[in-house]
């Protein structure tokens, strides 16, 4: 189970169950089955409104929206054992855990590096650091006047 929070929600996916669900991050449920009819959602990352999740073994990696619509099902596909994922800017990078690589694909599912990073361990985990799509930018609130 893998879960992913986004400004006051937090996404999980439950690969037995083939769900994804939203909650609020007091804990209470939003929607449960989200998404439902899944095979085996293991990571998921948000990136703006969208969601993207792996499937490891449907070797795939899923768009859908953070308000339940299903963008494309197999936006990557035919990768090996997709695990962990990150976006930055607008491009989603893949943990291919069978193939020891990170790959870096688009938003609309084209290939940019396959084999961005070779020559791994079974990787399971990535994270990227630098201009990251995550939401909204957090806008700073003017000081009171009369503040210093």
């Amino acid at each position: 189970m893998s879960a992913t929070a986004r400004g006051r929600q937090i996404f999980v996916s439950s690969t037995g169950g083939g769900t994804i669900g939203e909650y609020t991050i007091s804990g209470a449920v939003v929607n449960a089955s989200l998404f439902s009819g899944l095979t085996t959602p293991d990571f998921i990352v948000v990136s703006g409104p969208d969601l993207f999740v792996t499937s490891y073994f449907s070797a795939k990696v899923g768009e859908f929206t953070t308000t339940g619509t299903t963008v494309n099902t197999s936006l990557v596909s035919e990768i090996n054992e997709p695990f962990g994922i990150a976006v930055s800017g607008s491009d989603p990078f893949v943990a291919e855990f069978g193939s020891n690589i990170i790959g870096e694909y688009t938003t609309s599912g084209a290939t940019v590096n396959a084999d961005l990073i070779s020559g791994l361990d079974e990787p399971v985990g990535i994270a990227v650091v630098g201009p990251v799509s995550v939401g909204p930018p957090v806008v700073p609130l003017p000081r009171p006047l009369g503040r210093r």
